[in-house]
């Protein structure tokens, strides 16, 4: 593969990167950001936040994850969010990302961490690729369902996320 380097400070001007949304564990990416971003969106919430453009590098995984921890449903208008429930998803993600971080990723057909050691974050998935299963809220009495969004997987549980 390729490599390209850029002079610090020019993130924020290259055409590249200068419409990418902040990093979900920088310091620009907090609920006051995510509320203005979401105001207005009719798009659904997971769509919203796999789009590069509001959240840089927050993938499929994590926001399936994320939203089954703050019970938001994936479905829901981005835009119709309280600011409760904006300010409550902010710190999951946050959570759902630095736990995979800490487990080396997840290791899903051949992803592989840099010392070529599989991650192990997917042993943690409370609703991504568990379809069919009970859902692991407690006192839930749901099932983990799979849907697909824009061509993506959503897994999540229609009882406890609303």
């Amino acid at each position: 593969g390729a490599k390209d380097l850029y002079a610090t400070g020019t993130g924020d001007t290259h055409t590249l990167l200068a419409k990418l949304g902040p990093e979900p564990l920088g310091n620009g990416f907090h609920e006051d950001y995510l509320a203005g971003a979401f105001a207005g969106r009719k798009t659904p919430v997971k769509a919203a936040l796999l789009d590069q453009r509001i959240v840089a590098g927050l993938g499929n995984i994590y926001v399936c994850e994320a939203l089954h921890r703050a019970g938001i449903n994936p479905k829901r208008r981005a835009g119709q969010l309280s600011p409760r429930r904006v300010a409550g998803l902010v710190p999951v993600i946050r959570d759902v990302l630095s736990e995979a971080i800490a487990s080396g990723g997840s290791s899903l057909r051949d992803y592989r961490q840099a010392s070529g050691e599989l991650g192990y974050f997917q042993h943690a998935f409370r609703v991504y690729d568990r379809e069919g299963t009970p859902c692991p809220t407690p006192r839930c009495s749901g099932s983990v369902r799979r849907i697909v969004q824009a061509g993506r997987s959503t897994f999540y549980c229609p009882r406890c996320q609303t």
